[in-house]
Formats: C-alpha cells, sequence, structure tokens
C-alpha cells in the first residue's frame, strides 16, 4: 500500500512537472513572437514607459472635460461683451430706448390713464438709419424699392425742385429735402389721422397716435347740458341724384334757398363782441375721437367730416343731434406726395378739368346735410388757377361755403373765392400742427391775440385727445374774456370782391 502511495506521488510529480515545462515553453513561444514583432528585443526588461504612457493618456482624459468647459465660458464671455458694445455704441435704440420706456411706465402719474406707445424712428448716424432711407436721416438710400406713385400723378420734379440725378432713386422726393413754395424736411410716416411720425431733426413729431380709443379720452367730461337738436336732413327740395354716384348731390333750391344757410348752425350770439369758430376736422376716421368731439365739445363748434370714413350719414345725425353743424373736407394734391397723400378721391394737377369735377362730386355724394366743404393740404393743386376756377364755382352753383385751411389761405382759393362770390372764410391757424398740451397752450394764446386784434378768429384742429381736452378747458374761460364761440357759417364772408 505505502509503495503504490509513492508510485501515485511519482506520477503526479511528473505530470506537474511535464505541465510546467508545457506551460514554459508556450510562454518562450510567445515571448518568441514578440521579439520578432519587436525587432527581436525580447530579452530586454520590461521599461517603464509604457506606465508613463498610460498615466499620460489618464492626465489627457482628465483634461479634456476642462478645455471644453472652458472654451465654453471664453464663448460665453465674448458674446456678452460685443452685445454690451452694440448696445453702447448703437445709440441706445435697444437697450437705452426699452429702459427709459420701463422708467417712463413706472414714474407715470396714474390718474392720467395708460400710455399708448410706438416705435421711434432710428436716430441719425445708426445702422438702421442707414438700412431705412425712409427715415430722414440715412446718408444712402440702400435698397429699399420705391414707394407706388398714385393714378395720374406727375413723374417731373416739384415746381423749384432739382431732377433726380443717376445716383438717386425716382424716389428721392419722399424723404429728405424737398422743394419748392412748401419745401422742408419730408416726414416720412405721412400727416394722416391713423399716424403721426418723423425724423429726429423735426421737433414735436412722433409724440401722438390719433387713433385713439376711448380710455384715453375717459377722463374729459362730456359738455352739459347737450345743445338743440338741428333740424332733419337732408332737405328733399336742396338735392339731385345723378346716376353712377353713392347718394344725391346739394343744390340750391327753385326757391333760392341755399344748402350752407338751411344746413347752418344759427348764430345765438347776442351781440356781435368778439367771436372766434373753432373746427374739428378728420372726422369719421376714428369711432372713438369722433364720439368724444361730438359729445365733449360745445355745440357752436363746427365738426368736418372725412369722405374716406365710414357711415358718414350717421355721423352726421349724431353730430346733429346735439347741434353741430358739420362740413365735409374736400381733399387736394399736396406739394409733397406721396408724403402727403390726399388720396384717390383728391383734386389733383394730373387730370384734367372733367375729371376733377367728378372726383368732387364723388366727395359731395357720400352723404348730405352739410353746409359747406373744408380744404385739405393743397399746396399744388391751389397754385393751379386753371383748375382751382372751376372747382370753386361748382361749390357756388351748389349753394355750398368754403372753409380754407392750411397751406390754401396763402394761396389762390381765398382770392378766387372773393371773385366769384363764393361764401367763404379763411382760417387763422391750426391749433395741433405739433399735438402736445404746451404746444396747444401757445397755439391758444396766439389765438386770443388774433381775436383782440382782428375782432374775430377761426381757429382749425384735428380730434386728438389733448386738444379736445385742452379745448374743452379754454372755452369754459372764454366767457369771462369776453370771447363768444360761435359756429364757422357764422362769420362767413359772401360779398363778391373785384
Amino acid at each position: 500500500m505505502l509503495k503504490l502511495t509513492s508510485l501515485f506521488k511519482k506520477k503526479t510529480d511528473i505530470d506537474d512537472d511535464e505541465l510546467d515545462d508545457s506551460d514554459e515553453d508556450a510562454r518562450d513561444a510567445e515571448d518568441a513572437g514578440d521579439a520578432e514583432d519587436t525587432g527581436g528585443a525580447s530579452d530586454a526588461p520590461p521599461s517603464d514607459d509604457a506606465d508613463d504612457d498610460d498615466d499620460d493618456l489618464d492626465k489627457k482624459d482628465r483634461r479634456k472635460p476642462l478645455m471644453i468647459a472652458a472654451a465654453g465660458a471664453l464663448v460665453l464671455f465674448a458674446g456678452i461683451a460685443g452685445g454690451a458694445g452694440w448696445w453702447y455704441f448703437s445709440g441706445d435704440e435697444a437697450g437705452s430706448a426699452k429702459t427709459a420706456a420701463e422708467t417712463t411706465v413706472k414714474t407715470r402719474d396714474p390718474s392720467k390713464g395708460p400710455m399708448v406707445g410706438m416705435p421711434m424712428p432710428p436716430k441719425p448716424g445708426t445702422l438702421n438709419a442707414f438700412l431705412n432711407p425712409h427715415s430722414g436721416s440715412a446718408k444712402k438710400p440702400g435698397t429699399m424699392a420705391a414707394p407706388p406713385r398714385a393714378p395720374g400723378a406727375p413723374l417731373s420734379p416739384p415746381p423749384g425742385g432739382t431732377a433726380a440725378t443717376s445716383a438717386e432713386p425716382s424716389y428721392a422726393r419722399t424723404s429728405g429735402d424737398i422743394g419748392g413754395r412748401f419745401g422742408g424736411r419730408a416726414n416720412p410716416l405721412g400727416g394722416s389721422l391713423n399716424a403721426i411720425g418723423g425724423s429726429a431733426q423735426e421737433k414735436g413729431t412722433g409724440l401722438t397716435i390719433p387713433a385713439v380709443t376711448s380710455v384715453t379720452l375717459r377722463t374729459i367730461p362730456n359738455y352739459s347740458p347737450p345743445g338743440t337738436p338741428l333740424g332733419p336732413t337732408p332737405d328733399v327740395r336742396l338735392i339731385e341724384k345723378k346716376e353712377g354716384l353713392p347718394g344725391p348731390l346739394p343744390i340750391v333750391g327753385k326757391d333760392g334757398t341755399e344748402p350752407w344757410q338751411a344746413y347752418a348752425r344759427p348764430d345765438e350770439a347776442e351781440e356781435p363782441g368778439l367771436r372766434v369758430a373753432i373746427v374739428i376736422t378728420g372726422l369719421g376716421l376714428s369711432r372713438a375721437a369722433t364720439m368724444s368731439a361730438i359729445n365733449k365739445l360745445p355745440p357752436q363748434v363746427t365738426l368736418a367730416l372725412d369722405p374716406y370714413a365710414n357711415d358718414l350719414s350717421d355721423w352726421l345725425v349724431r353730430s346733429r343731434l346735439v347741434g353741430h353743424e358739420v362740413m365735409v373736407t374736400l381733399p387736394m394734391e399736396s406739394e409733397r406726395f406721396p408724403i402727403h397723400d390726399a388720396g384717390p378721391y383728391s383734386m389733383n394737377t394730373s387730370l384734367k378739368v372733367e375729371e376733377n369735377i367728378k372726383r368732387l362730386e364723388l366727395v359731395l355724394s357720400q352723404f348730405s346735410g352739410y353746409f359747406g366743404v373744408a380744404t385739405v393740404m393743397g399746396s399744388r393743386f391751389g397754385t393751379s388757377a386753371k383748375l382751382l376756377e372751376p372747382v370753386l364755382e361748382v361749390l357756388k352753383d351748389r349753394g355750398l361755403m368754403l372753409l380754407v385751411t392750411g397751406p390754401q389761405k396763402d394761396l389762390l382759393a381765398p382770392k378766387i373765392a372773393a371773385k366769384i362770390g363764393l361764401p367763404r372764410v379763411v382760417s387763422d391757424l391750426t391749433l395741433d400742427d405739433e399735438p402736445s398740451r404746451s404746444e396747444i397752450e401757445i397755439k391758444l394764446m396766439r389765438l386770443e391775440e388774433i381775436i383782440r386784434e382782428s375782432k374775430f378768429a377761426v381757429a382749425v384742429a384735428r380730434p386728438y385727445p389733448a386738444t379736445i381736452a385742452r379745448l374743452s378747458a379754454w372755452i369754459k374761460k372764454l366767457e369771462g374774456k369776453k370771447i363768444t364761440l360761435v359756429p364757422v357759417s357764422a362769420l362767413a364772408t359772401t360779398k363778391a370782391l373785384e
């Protein structure tokens, strides 16, 4: 038994030795292969460079997140610095304007009601001014397309102006200096009721949005007591229907009754004394502004409706129900067209006499019950006696009164009207060319001076909130100043002058 155990042990040792030998042979063969791959350097001891390479790789892996974070921080810093530089050197167009607006809202007196904001034109020398040639401050026209020209509008330059050169686009007169009798800086946003804008060079522009809401007028009280209603209109004796027109035209009655006398508000002034007439034009385009003029101003104030407005007959009825006499405005071509566009019904120098008469009839047939017309614009059309005189003769033949406003008062309209015996009134000033409270107050003081010099005066205004508010307060003080407010028809001159 002992011998068998010894033999088994010896056999096991032999097997182990053989296994060890085979393992060593395998390792030797493996080392020999490595030696061949490395050029026969298998006998060299292992180097520490492998460990160092592993450490370097670990360090690089650890550095990657740090490098990415540093690059992100650098990009963020560059963006902040660039934005701050743009804000600082851009004339405060983005940041400063917003800050000023926020400051204004925070410090505004709540009793004055909510504010209405509008974008202001870019300042001269800025990037936006360069890209927008209509801002009034751009030195180059850029690539903006020319504004559309109204049908029939002449392509020739205005009187006293110069033709556009090859370096200037054909719309050069729509921005910047405009020649002619009424030249000056053009207002690129126009002078319509819906928007007042302007370049940075024009004082007082860009302050008001005339298309107002009733909220802005809520603090102004209604006039009390309401005026006595005027008679119903139209008088069937004073109208004629003509095919192709939207409504009837005014005519003189067979008994000689003229519409300007039949539809005018009776003059209730007991003594001649000092008298003043106020006419509010441009009504009907904004419901809130029109309702405010009707209800918040005394019945002696004359209202002029715009022929482009809707529901003109309704506005006439509302006005006459509280005692206001009503006119219609007659648009005429401006020397600053298309910046000041009188619209498709306007009297135009590019049209023949017959075509202008057709446009006049289109205006007069928009509604019935008005006693006269008030000129609007006309700085170009008013220089043509050949075209203007036939228009005024039609007004006289139809028994209407003429109110001459704006630039027309310095042109031919008053002279021609006096020559043909057309009932007429010429306005002395416009109260709200710059619709701010301070400027309106200055104009009202000037109006009082004219009244005391001439014994009477006529002022024209628009239905801006500031205008209605200042007029309401000023009219209440007239009695103490011994000035009587009368309808404009009470100041009409009918005598023909040679």
